[in-house]
């Protein structure tokens, strides 16, 4: 603490006023104007001693600040009269290109050094950026292969991600008002299904799968000068054209490496052997018996289901069966028996859904 005061001599004709100050011990600590670290490789991380030294005549109480990529630790603490402390100053840049931050020390009185650093990316990428899938039947599944290439010298770390970059992973984060939603999750085998389809409102769940599968795993390392082989699975569950990006995070590159992926599901290849049947003439309360067929065309079980009808005139109508499987390549004969009970002329379609397929099969009967 410093102190002032004032010596006022006064005669017959003045006053002559002395001020007198005296200066208090205070710390004066000892650092380096600039700290400069090494060429540090984007998302990782160096780390630089810096010596301290209080030279003054006072306990230092100090407070020490800086920005991104820049950290110190410890932050604050006391240094005593001539002691030396060590400050672990680390550089973990999330930008390529140059870093120049103030390192602050708040002592009584703020006074900082320079800390520099610069960041480079790493010479890794993905063996395609755009995967299409074959098209594939519902319940059944293709793969394809794509390669993570390590071409530098050290060793990195991948992790595949939902968003392009962090903020705006973060953004999507703090809007659900959790941490966690909208990430990638882990099924019970150690893969990644990609993508959630959330406020489709498809169902309560917070997340829905669209069926993309990273095999062996969400997240691992690289060795220097080699590559991991990702395995990515497509197993539709409706026959719909399905797109997605998985972002491919790695420490030594600033950008996440963007994955497309599109597949199309298949629906069933379920037909009818005609698709209209044209009865003519008949007589009131008479019955008469018709048959078509169910043709499955493709390469696995269908399942079908009649789906009853609302007009008045379809009570007058008998299917058999009313559901079934039918195996690929074979067909399964539908007994039709019809009975009109009042006169007039009729047109009415019957549709048979097949699990799986977007579109029913449909017999027109007049």
């Amino acid at each position: 603490q410093d102190y002032s005061h004032e010596l006022s001599c006064t005669s017959g004709k003045e006053t002559i006023v002395v001020p007198i100050r005296a200066i208090g011990g205070r710390p004066i600590l000892d650092f380096p104007d600039q700290l400069d670290f090494p060429v540090c490789i984007v998302k990782c991380s160096n780390e630089k001693i810096l010596l301290v030294q209080n030279t003054g005549n006072l306990e230092a109480h100090y407070e020490m600040s800086t920005k991104s990529p820049f950290s110190v630790v410890p932050a604050r603490g006391t240094l005593g009269i001539g002691e030396t402390m060590e400050v672990t100053v680390k550089y973990q840049p999330l930008r390529t290109g140059d870093h120049d931050t103030p390192l602050c020390f708040v002592p009584g009185e703020t006074i900082q050094t320079k800390l520099h650093g610069e960041a480079i990316d790493l010479n890794i990428g993905l063996s395609t950026y755009s995967v299409e899938l074959e098209k594939t039947y519902i319940t059944m599944s293709c793969h394809t292969t794509v390669v993570i290439k390590n071409r530098s010298d050290t060793t990195t770390h991948f992790q595949w991600k939902t968003y392009p970059n962090e903020e705006e992973e973060n953004r999507k984060k703090k809007r659900l008002g959790f941490v966690g939603a909208f990430e990638w999750f882990r099924s019970s085998k150690p893969s990644l299904k990609l993508g959630c389809v959330s406020l489709g409102f498809r169902s309560s769940a917070l997340c829905i799968p669209v069926p993309f599968i990273l095999q062996p795993r969400m997240e691992g390392e690289i060795r220097p000068n080699s590559s991991a082989k990702i395995k990515v699975t497509f197993k539709p569950q409706e026959a719909l054209e399905y797109r997605s990006v998985a972002y491919c995070n790695i420490s030594g590159h600033e950008i996440r490496l963007p994955l497309k992926l599109r597949g199309e599901g298949k629906g069933l290849e379920v037909e009818l052997s005609c698709h209209t049947l044209n009865l003519g003439n008949i007589y009131v309360n008479t019955t008469h018996a018709y048959e078509v067929d169910l043709i499955n065309k493709g390469l696995i079980d269908a399942h079908f289901t009649f789906v009853p009808p609302t007009a008045h005139v379809a009570n007058c109508f008998e299917f058999v069966p009313r559901k079934g499987i039918i195996a690929p390549g074979e067909r399964q004969t539908i007994q039709i028996s019809f009975k009109a009970t009042v006169l007039g002329v009729f047109d009415e379609e019957f549709q048979f859904s097949v699990a799986g397929s977007p579109m029913p099969a449909v017999l027109r009967i007049k």
